[in-house]
C-alpha cells in the first residue's frame, strides 16, 4: 500500500534524525531483526510480502541454517529459512525514552498535566478540553493522540470514527534469561521476541476485547511456551506480565487529520502494531499541520471520516 510505505519511509528518515539527538540516539540501537519461518513452504507463501517490502526499498536478504545459527544462537533446529535485515532499528528502552521526550518538551518551555479529558468542545479560537471531575483546558490547538481513547473524544464532537482495539500480551523478562542478540520474529506463529535494555520481551497476540474486557494472562503463558519451544535454552521464570490496546483502523492505517467540527483539533492516532515505530513520522506530520505547512507526505488517505 503506498501511503503505508510512504509512512515508513518517513519514519526511517526522522528516526535517523533521532539518532542524531543528542539526548534520544543512546535509546535507537541497531540490532538488526531475523524473520524466522517454520518450513520451506511457509518461507515461499511469504515470498509476495518481501518483495513489495523490497519494491518498496527496504533492504534484506535470505539466510539459511548457518547464517541464522551466527545471527541467534540456541534456536530450535527447525528453523532453517529466514530474511535478516542489518539496519533494523528499534528503542531500547521505550519507557526512558519516552520520559526524555517529556524532559526534552520541558527544557522548552512546555508544562506536562496529567488530567483525564472526557470531552472536546470548539471555541473561537481553538478547542476546549473537558476534564474528569469538572474544570476545563482551552487551547489554539489539540492534538488527540490518545489511542484507543481517541475515538470518544472524537465522537464527543460528532465525529464517527471506526476506530478499535487489538488488544496485545507480552511477557518481560530478566536480561539473564537468554544471549537475545537482536529481534526475533516468530512469523507462522505471530509473536516477537525482542531484546531490551535491562530485560527481554516475548509479545504479540491479537484479541478484540474492547477496553474494559479483564486481561487474559492465559495468552501471555500461551507465548511464553512457544518462545521457550523455539528458544530451549530460555528462562522463563521471574517475568512480568503486561496487556496493552493497539488503536486499529479497520484498513490498517492510521488516522492523522484535522477534524472537521473543531479544525484546530489534529487527530493523531489508529496506528495499530506500528505505534512506535511510525510514531516519528506522525510526530512530524502534527508538526506540519500545526504549523499550516504542507505535509512531508500525501495524507488523503489517512483522513478521519474516509470510510464514508
Amino acid at each position: 500500500m503506498k501511503v503505508q510505505s510512504s509512512l515508513m519511509q518517513l519514519a526511517a528518515t526522522e528516526y535517523e534524525r533521532i539518532r542524531r539527538d543528542d539526548h534520544l540516539s543512546e535509546f535507537v540501537v541497531n540490532t538488526g531483526t531475523l524473520d524466522l519461518y517454520d518450513s520451506e513452504k511457509s518461507f515461499r507463501a511469504a515470498t509476495p510480502e518481501w518483495a513489495g517490502k523490497r519494491k518498496a526499498g527496504f533492504d534484506f536478504h535470505r539466510v539459511g541454517r548457518h547464517e541464522i545459527e551466527t545471527l541467534q544462537p540456541g534456536l530450535a533446529p527447525q528453523f532453517e529459512n529466514a530474511i535478516y535485515a542489518d539496519d533494523g532499528l528499534q528503542i531500547s528502552d521505550p519507557a526512558g525514552f519516552t520520559r526524555t521526550v517529556a524532559k526534552d518538551l520541558q527544557r522548552a518551555g512546555g508544562t506536562i498535566r496529567i488530567s483525564e479529558a472526557v470531552a472536546l468542545e470548539p471555541t473561537e479560537n481553538g478547542a476546549r478540553i473537558r476534564l474528569a471531575g469538572g474544570g476545563s483546558i482551552e487551547a489554539r490547538t489539540v492534538v488527540v493522540a490518545c489511542g484507543a481513547w481517541s475515538k470518544t473524544l472524537a465522537k464527543s464532537l460528532g465525529e464517527a470514527i471506526p476506530l478499535d482495539t487489538e488488544r496485545g500480551y507480552n511477557t518481560t523478562l530478566p536480561a539473564a534469561s537468554f544471549p537475545l542478540k537482536r529481534q526475533l520474529y516468530f512469523n507462522d506463529h505471530s509473536f516477537v521476541v525482542t531484546p531490551l535494555k535491562d530485560g527481554i520481551r516475548v509479545g504479540g497476540a491479537v484479541e478484540f476485547g474492547g477496553l474494559d474486557l479483564p486481561a487474559n494472562f492465559k495468552r501471555s503463558e500461551m507465548l511464553l511456551k512457544l518462545a521457550k519451544r523455539f528458544l530451549p535454552g530460555l528462562e522463563t521464570s521471574g517475568g512480568e506480565q503486561w496487556m496493552g490496546f493497539r488503536p486499529s483502523m479497520p484498513d490498517c492505517l492510521p488516522v492523522i487529520d484535522r477534524s472537521k467540527a473543531a479544525p484546530n483539533v489534529i487527530y493523531a492516532f489508529g496506528h495499530g502494531h506500528l505505534g512506535l515505530t511510525q510514531s516519528a513520522a506522525t510526530g512530524r506530520l502534527v508538526a506540519e499541520l500545526t504549523a499550516h505547512q504542507k505535509p512531508a507526505i500525501d495524507i488523503e488517505n489517512l483522513r478521519f471520516d474516509r470510510f464514508g
